[in-house]
């Protein structure tokens, strides 16, 4: 939940897309990014920063840029189900752009 010195205002997150199927558990600057093959997922540090209704975190996953993005947008809906989330996701990940819903764990 720290920053360099500065502790963040950071709600724990819950990310998830389909086609394909990835998940994201975001604590502070810490994301921990899963996929149907690495169930487990991999734990990634990050740089936060916060934005209007969202915020921003990147860094790097296997030597190649990762990022996270969140937006307030009700109703945001996964496609695959009747389930609505509170945030929208863009997520940068092995060179593919991928969109997804969040919600506060």
């Amino acid at each position: 939940m720290m920053q360099g010195n500065q502790r963040l205002n950071v709600r724990p997150l819950r990310a998830l897309g389909t086609e394909p199927f990835w998940a994201a558990r975001i604590e502070g600057r810490c994301i921990t990014y899963s996929h149907p093959e690495n169930q487990e997922g991999t734990r990634i540090w990050t740089r936060f920063t916060p934005e209007t209704n969202g915020g921003n975190w990147s860094g790097a996953l296997g030597g190649q840029r990762f990022k996270l993005r969140t937006r307030a947008e009700p109703g945001c809906t996964d496609g695959m189900s009747d389930r609505t989330y509170p945030m929208a996701v863009e997520l940068v990940v092995h060179g593919e752009q991928r969109k997804g819903c969040a919600e506060p764990l």
